[in-house]
């Protein structure tokens, strides 16, 4: 059974002129953790670990994109905005030095 994502509540008073970013505007989010999280938020969603046959994105990444958007503005991403849910990068270097070569 998949854990429920926890992000918690922003805590500057006042919020930055950018939080939550403008309904018309792309959110652009960095999410970095390890693979134990991501096994944990999505258990059947395989994450690569061979860095010589690399797919991208990751099947995980789109998936926990959608997550994060849902969590942070309590609806499914916008079909219809370019760029409203879209993966830029996967920064793989918290690899450990093991998985290199599987």
């Amino acid at each position: 059974m998949a854990l429920p994502l926890h992000i918690p509540p922003f805590i500057h008073n006042p919020s930055h002129k950018h939080h939550l970013p403008p309904q018309d505007h792309p959110l652009r989010i960095q999410i970095e953790g390890p693979l134990i999280a991501i096994q944990r938020l999505l258990p059947h969603t395989p994450w690569h670990l061979n860095l010589q046959s690399q797919t991208f994105p990751q099947p995980a990444g789109p998936k926990l994109v959608r997550l994060t958007y849902q969590q942070l503005y309590g609806r499914d991403p916008r079909q219809k905005v370019p760029g409203d849910l879209e993966v830029r990068d996967e920064y793989l270097g918290w690899m450990p030095e093991k998985y290199l070569n599987e």
